[in-house]
């Protein structure tokens, strides 16, 4: 009762409102009544002590029964303020006494329906925390979330393993003094200015490949992607899953690949000289041996061009594979292609044209590469366009990168072919490919390259028509290579 602040606020100033009345009630009593002036040195001092033990009488029994009063009133207000701290406490187990019926019990009825209802949904969000916290601490893959300054807010175990992190505080300790790899912080520091640039959370998702050294080396396929933490709060959620085997058995199937077509192109080479050597020395009359002899040269060149093919291909897709891309001027290596597939679609009356402007921007390419991206685009527009055709290469800079574009009045490529037109060995026409010399790998060596030049190939087909392939790479490359 004693630690009751309202009750003895609203005691005091019923108490102080009182002697304010009683005073003045005395007051006037002694002034107005029967013309009696309260005076107390004079000879009325019995009727003046009878008026003040009035007063006094008038003044405590007012208070006793006021206090009474405001005692009865507020003590459930005093049993529903308890209730209501318990619950602030999660002591959910409390309920207010429900004395009265009018607007006090009314209020602790409605008390105890949110003590139920907050215990309910306490109950829940626990719940919910214990199934993340034993998924989080289960899971293989690593994951980590930053806020928006790079502090660590949230870090399951498998991250701890991974990166051999023993203790974190979290909100304190920052990303990069746990995680030291350079091209970790890049990437999310270039979604930290994405997120302050465009304000897309959808748009500034990352994902790629970073090696660490320590604990162990490992490569690690990384998600970055921004998140909102709360009302106020952005951050970025990192997802590492460890690649290491699964790179470590890719590597061993290029590998094998790679030395099987070395061992292949020796016997080849043999089999080829012998049956042009016999070409050479047939002697007249002999055309069936002739036509044999064709169709295994043919075939010959046909291995070997996919044995070339799976080569190239094999070397592109290697991890150790250092290509160095410079900054180069891309118009002469252009015009040496245009003028060697001038003169090869002129040999199968097809018409070739270039469309560049005079001055078209430096990119950082390898000359190698660039050559054997257009070349393989050109050749399957030759191959695939009828006599009379046309074929068309046109360069142009479009904002901060190159397009190339590679179109022809070809044969083209059905709607269902496209999305897989990019994959190894899948041609849209096994019988026609392979009558043509084609190996299936062109467009793969295609996008390989494309890949290795952070940009972007596309194609846009109607069969019977045309296709049209579009190739876009940057001017400038990303700090980082991901390989």
């Amino acid at each position: 009762m004693f630690k009751n602040k309202l009750f003895w606020k609203i005691f005091t100033s019923y108490v102080v409102l009182l002697i304010g009345c009683l005073a003045l009630t005395g007051y006037f009593m002694s002034r107005f009544l029967k013309g009696y002036h309260a005076n107390f040195l004079t000879k009325n001092l019995a009727s003046d002590r009878i008026i003040i033990l009035y007063i006094i009488l008038t003044f405590v029994a007012t208070v006793g029964i006021g206090f009474v009063i405001f005692r009865i009133s507020t003590s459930p207000l005093l049993s529903i303020t308890q209730t209501a701290q318990n619950f602030a406490q999660g002591n959910f187990t409390s309920k207010a006494e429900v004395i009265t019926s009018g607007e006090m019990g009314d209020l602790a009825n409605a008390i105890n329906a949110m003590g139920v209802e907050l215990q309910t949904r306490m109950q829940t969000i626990f719940d919910d925390k214990n199934k993340m916290d034993a998924i989080m601490a289960n899971m293989n893959d690593a994951i980590i979330t930053t806020d928006i300054e790079e502090r660590i807010i949230l870090i399951n175990n498998a991250a701890k393993t991974m990166f051999g992190i023993s203790k974190v505080i979290l909100n304190k300790d920052y990303l990069w003094e746990k995680i030291r790899n350079e091209k970790l912080r890049q990437l999310v520091r270039e979604i930290i200015h994405s997120l302050s640039k465009s304000g897309d959370m959808a748009q500034s998702s990352k994902v790629s490949e970073i090696e660490i050294l320590s604990p162990e080396k490992r490569l690690l396929q990384t998600h970055l992607s921004p998140i909102q933490i709360d009302k106020d709060t952005r951050g970025i959620l990192l997802v590492f899953h460890d690649i290491t085997e699964l790179r470590k058995l890719e590597n061993t199937r290029r590998e094998f690949v790679t030395n099987v077509s070395h061992e292949l192109r020796t016997p080849l080479a043999s089999i080829k000289g012998s049956v042009e050597t016999l070409l050479e020395n047939c002697t007249p009359g002999g055309e069936h041996t002739q036509e044999f002899l064709n169709i295994i040269k043919r075939h010959t060149e046909r291995l070997d061009n996919l044995i070339k093919d799976i080569l190239e291909l094999s070397r592109l897709d290697s991890n150790d594979l250092k290509i160095e891309l410079h900054r180069t001027d891309i118009q002469p290596c252009i015009e040496n292609i245009f003028t060697h597939y001038k003169d090869l679609c002129a040999e199968k009356s097809q018409t070739f044209d270039l469309q560049m402007p005079q001055h078209i921007p430096a990119i950082e390419t390898d000359n190698y590469l660039l050559r054997q991206l257009l070349t393989n685009l050109l050749d399957n527009a030759v191959k695939y366009t009828p006599k009379g055709g046309q074929i068309y290469l046109k360069v142009e800079p479009v904002n901060e990168s190159v397009r190339f574009v590679v179109s022809d009045t070809g044969i083209g490529i059905s709607q269902e072919h496209q999305p897989r037109i990019f994959e190894r060995f899948y041609r849209v026409d096994p019988a026609r490919s392979r009558e043509m010399g084609g190996t299936g790998l062109g467009l793969s060596i295609v996008k390989h390259i494309v890949t290795l030049h952070h940009g972007s190939v596309k194609v846009e087909s109607t069969a019977g028509i045309g296709s049209r392939f579009i190739v876009t790479l940057p001017q400038q490359q990303p700090k980082y290579t991901i390989l």
